[in-house]
């Protein structure tokens, strides 16, 4: 009988079962699929076998169990079509529930071939060795098999950027080895190599894509960070709730030297073995080499938890004695995996929290509870805002007059920035202010600020035909680092023919304290050019009065608090009085900001103060606004 290729197919599925089953299984949908595949496979070839024997055994058998035996092998022959186009899909952008909808037309397809190929004659030849079927039923094999290979080959083809390229790859070999297979036995009937070609595909797939030691970290004998990536991408697509904990070791045994990361290297496969009595969690080793630990809820982390930290303090006592490098564990725990929305989503998390380590290094572990969590969404929400409003220029300046209490009007203004979202809607600077100045962005949003300035001061001419003599423009502690911000200022003032005078820079005492000398190098360069600088928010910071004297300003602003206490507190009182003689007597000016009412307003301008800003006069406005404010207020 010719089943001496089958049998050596029988032969190869049966070891690659032996060395599937023998690892341990992730239950990911592609590994599932995959056993399903090669399930339909063995059938699939152990139907071929069975078909051969029953044909050479016809005159023991009835005419209608011959049939019935050799159509269900030609039958399964569709169906490994069938689950290979369906494994081929597990890569495909989408969620699961959406692939079973479109699977769902393939199912029907599959379904009706199957009823035809039983419901069609079919005929079998027998000449010695020579032993095969053919007939109408057949042939509708021949068609649907070929439409699930075509139909692989299109789907891989179109959305293959979407998928594994060695899933790719495995397919398209396995598929075109299945064609040549079955064309080859269409022409010529003898040659029986479609179920073969089926054993082949498997192999193919075993070998690139589906051996479970594949998912394994060779070093710690913990799934590796593919596993990682797909086992919690099925778990956010099944919309299963499970709790999380990342363990990060120190960064020395990372970046030292090649024994130090041999060390660490040890250390976590000890964690990763003792992780292995522990029943209910799966360990994952990522790209970082830190440890990910996965179990079923927050009840089960915790037990994780106080179990790999007694293990981890357990064994740096015995380090101790051997003099090796001390282990500083850090732990970040989710308890619960739906706070986040997506798989993406829970590795920005991990990162971020790990990465906070550096900020609180006091600190060995993290919890991340839904108000960690939403306020961290906050941030990237509007850090997403800024960078778009940036990108698509929905900065904007608004402006706060400044009154003169010695020309009894207003002849300056404080730029303040302010930004659009998506809707219009203006958003205020509380929110995306602090954001931008922790991310760098704030250097570019107040670059983009002093150009609108110096082109608005330019354009309608605001010293000549309102008055107005300088703008006040605030510099962030990120612009204040910036060792060329000198020079691309004066490039932007120069853009616009702008008088240097009609510009004066705010600077903060924090920005001195953390930049002084960047700081002190562009203000002279700045002064030498004809700009003049403000101290803002006197008051608000630690030694105010060595700032005076140490910054090269022309005016020193009162802040808010400081203003309003005055109203308030008899010692802020004098403090401010003290305060007000001693700048005037070093031939400095004084803003007093946050002034509301009329009665302050008084009793400032009869204080001395050169200048008032605040609600009383008007808030910060758009600059079209503020021209006619201008007008009016001056006429």
């Amino acid at each position: 009988m010719n089943i001496q290729v089958q049998c050596c197919g029988i032969v190869i599925l049966l070891l690659i079962w032996y060395f599937s089953l023998r690892q341990r299984s992730l239950g990911l949908e592609a590994e599932k699929l995959f056993l399903i595949t090669m399930g339909v496979t063995s059938f699939c070839v152990v139907m071929d076998i069975t078909s051969i024997v029953a044909i050479n055994n016809h005159e023991l058998i009835s005419e209608f169990l011959l049939a019935l035996i050799c159509k269900t092998y030609i039958v399964s022959l569709i169906w490994v079509g069938y689950f290979g186009l369906i494994y081929s899909s597990t890569d495909f952008v989408g969620t699961r529930a959406e692939r079973k909808k479109k699977n769902r037309i393939y199912t029907i397809i599959v379904f009706t071939g199957t009823i035809l190929i039983y419901a069609l004659p079919i005929y079998y030849y027998l000449d010695g060795d020579v032993v095969y079927t053919y007939g109408p039923s057949c042939i509708t094999t021949y068609i649907f098999a070929l439409l699930f290979v075509l139909v692989t080959l299109y789907k891989v083809g179109i959305r293959g950027k979407e998928m594994n390229p060695k899933r790719r790859r495995a397919i398209v070999i396995w598929m075109l080895i299945w064609m040549i297979a079955a064309v080859t036995q269409f022409l010529n009937a003898k040659l029986l190599l479609v179920g073969f070609a089926s054993v082949l595909g498997i192999v193919i797939l075993f070998f690139e894509l589906e051996n479970p030691e594949a998912n394994l970290d060779r070093e710690t004998g913990a799934y590796n960070a593919h596993a990682l990536g797909e086992y919690t991408k099925l778990l956010y697509e099944k919309k299963e709730r499970f709790s999380a904990m990342l363990l990060a070791l120190n960064d020395m045994a990372v970046m030292g030297n090649a024994g130090n990361s041999v060390q660490l290297d040890m250390t976590l496969r000890g964690i990763v073995r003792y992780t292995e009595k522990l029943k209910g969690v799966k360990v994952f080793k990522t790209l970082e080499r830190e440890l990910v630990f996965l179990a079923a809820d927050e009840q089960r982390l915790q037990e994780v938890f106080q179990d790999i930290k007694g293990h981890i303090e357990r064994a740096c006592e015995e380090r101790r004695g051997d003099g090796q490098a001390k282990v500083s564990p850090y732990y970040v725990l989710l308890p619960d995996s739906l706070l986040l929305g997506s798989v993406e989503e829970l590795f920005l998390m991990l990162r971020h929290f790990r990465a906070g380590k550096t900020e609180n290094p006091e600190e060995s572990s993290i919890l991340l509870d839904e108000r960690k969590i939403g306020h961290y969404k906050e941030k990237e929400q509007t850090e997403a805002l800024i960078r778009t409003a940036i990108e698509e220029d929905r900065i904007e300046v608004f402006y706060q007059p400044i009154y003169s209490t010695k020309q009894g009007k207003f002849t300056s203004a404080e730029a303040l920035v302010r930004i659009r979202d998506e809707d219009g809607n203006i958003v205020l600077p509380g929110r995306f202010i602090p954001v931008a100045e922790k991310n760098g962005l704030i250097a570019r949003i107040g670059e983009a600020v002093f150009e609108k300035v110096c082109e608005f001061v330019q354009k309608n001419k605001l010293r000549e035909d309102y008055g107005i003599k300088y703008i006040e423009v605030n510099l962030s502690v990120r612009q204040c680092e910036d060792t060329k911000l000198a020079e691309n200022y004066i490039k932007i003032m120069q853009k616009y023919d702008l008088e240097p005078s009609c510009i004066n820079l705010e600077i903060t005492e924090s920005a001195s304290i953390k930049t002084r000398k960047n700081l002190l190098e562009n203000m002279q360069v700045l002064i030498d050019y004809g700009v003049k600088f403000s101290l803002d928010d006197f008051g608000n910071g630690e030694s105010n009065l060595n700032y005076i004297v140490d910054m090269p300003v022309s005016i020193v602003k009162f802040d808010r608090d400081m203003s309003q206490a005055y109203f308030a507190n008899q010692k802020a009182k004098f403090v401010m009085e003290a305060s007000m003689q001693m700048i005037h007597d070093m031939q400095l000016e004084i803003v007093s900001e946050g002034v509301e009412t009329k009665e302050q307003m008084e009793a400032i301008s009869a204080l001395g103060i050169d200048y008032i800003q605040g609600y009383y006069f008007s808030k910060p406005i758009p600059g079209e606004e503020f021209l006619e404010f201008i007008q009016r207020a001056n006429r």
